[in-house]
């Protein structure tokens, strides 16, 4: 007597698998997003752990006109995935700094007013910027926890919807 076992099924749901394994744009698109949503978690918290607060002004940090935290965009390739911004200062919030000294101009009047008097124009010495890392990663590169978590999560659930 001979049993003859079918296991063509098993062998296509391994070679499909094997097929999304060797070319990971999907996973890497899935972790992206995830890197997007870590950071818009670290705008909504204020930073993890918390960034240094702002004296001069009322409302979230980093959220004065919602540019910036709009401006994070998720990109992926097939071995790679990343989340940035094109704002031209997102790199010294991330990061900190000083910036440049510069003059201020009056922009809609002719002179500017402020600390009771009136000047055509003020040398501005520069200002030290704080860093509020709202990326997903430290100074060196490292993932935060809670996107080394979330992305882990990330992997898992593609693997198991693969297999």
């Amino acid at each position: 007597m001979q049993i003859i076992i079918d296991d063509s099924a098993l062998q296509q749901k391994l070679e499909d698998a094997a097929d999304k394994l060797a070319d990971t744009t999907q996973l890497m698109q899935r972790i992206s997003m995830t890197l997007l949503n870590v950071t818009e978690e670290n705008f909504n918290a204020e930073g993890r752990p918390k960034w240094a607060g702002i004296d001069y002004r009322e409302g979230k940090v980093l959220q004065l006109s919602g540019q910036l935290a709009g401006s994070i965009l998720p990109f992926h390739g097939a071995n790679y995935a990343g989340v940035g911004s094109n704002k031209i200062y997102a790199a010294i919030h991330q990061f900190g700094g000083k910036t440049r000294p510069h003059t201020i101009r009056p922009k809609n009047k002719k002179a500017l007013a402020f600390g009771g008097g009136v000047f055509k124009q003020v040398q501005h010495p520069g200002s030290n910027i704080p860093a509020r890392p709202f990326l997903p990663m430290d100074k060196s590169g490292n993932l935060q926890p809670e996107a080394y978590a979330d992305i882990a999560e990330t992997i898992d659930k593609y693997l198991k919807s693969i297999l």
